[in-house]
């Protein structure tokens, strides 16, 4: 009970770690290609995952069976997804990209149901219907509020998508490589992949204090850090409840983007904002029951 309670809090401050990335995204993504961004931050967390798999195990390169799935997971999860995702951030608030990223839950739990080839339960079907009302209440007022730019809402929905995919495809590999070996390996494909554009395309704009505290620094916390929290609270904690924690991240990142980047939510945007965070709290604690 205690190790939980420690991992609890472990999860708070994951909360608090991706909040902090995303601010600095949306600051960075102003003077950094989403490419480059990327590259710099996978760059600055290599050596925190390399070290903790060193701890565990010696470096062993994966088999070679697995390598055609862990390019594909590197692909879609460590690059085209991020890549996707700042460019929603980069186009439109903080406050609201956390939000549309929040239908996720909906749409695992639909598409976990069309690949095993079951039902979806009436009253699942009821909040998943009720989510998209929120959703819709969020998109519309961001309309009308001038936010016109569309293409950071295709973005987010994107997201959603890529994500999925994401996750089916990293089921392949677990059987062969632990969650930190993956982590390691997807990184190691990515930065090559990432780096010919990279070094044509370096920040020249920023100096070097903004260069530590919106790129190195976040990458240490979060794709470090970040991600070594990720596994101990799916281990300690099951996919459940550590779920619900992902689910609440729109609540901190929204808060961030009103005090820290002087965002405002209008009040339908806030009502729709709750239904989402809170439909997608009881889709992920319910689909597997």
């Amino acid at each position: 009970m205690q190790g939980n309670r420690k991992t609890h809090i472990l999860m708070i401050i994951l909360m608090l770690i991706w909040t902090f990335d995303t601010v600095s995204i949306s600051k960075a993504v102003r003077e950094v290609p989403q490419i480059t961004l990327l590259c710099l931050k996978y760059i600055s967390a290599l050596p925190v995952v390399y070290s903790v798999n060193r701890i565990r195990r010696p470096f062993s390169m994966p088999e070679r069976k697995d390598m055609k799935k862990l390019f594909l997971s590197a692909l879609t999860g460590f690059i085209i997804y991020y890549i996707v995702e700042y460019t929603a951030i980069k186009h439109m608030p903080v406050s609201i990209s956390t939000v549309l990223i929040g239908i996720l839950p909906a749409v695992s739990y639909v598409t976990d149901c069309m690949v095993r080839k079951r039902k979806i339960r009436k009253a699942l079907l009821g909040v998943i219907l009720l989510s998209l009302g929120g959703l819709a209440m969020v998109v519309q007022s961001h309309k009308e509020t001038g936010g016109g730019d569309w293409l950071g809402v295709i973005c987010c929905f994107a997201c959603v998508f890529i994500w999925v995919a994401y996750g089916y495809s990293l089921r392949s590999l677990e059987d062969d490589c632990s969650s930190n070996q993956i982590t390691l390996y997807q990184m190691l494909i990515s930065i090559p992949l990432l780096l010919p554009y990279t070094l044509m395309h370096l920040p020249a704009g920023l100096s070097v204090n903004d260069i530590l505290f919106y790129i190195v620094l976040p990458g240490m916390l979060s794709g470090g850090l970040g991600d070594l929290i990720e596994v101990k609270g799916l281990i300690d904690l099951g996919t459940t409840v550590t779920g619900v924690y992902l689910n609440l991240l729109p609540v901190f990142t929204a808060a961030a983007g009103v005090i820290f980047l002087h965002e405002t939510m209008t009040v339908p945007q806030i009502i729709g904002s709750l239904i989402v965070i809170v439909c997608g709290i009881y889709i992920n604690t319910q689909s597997d029951v």
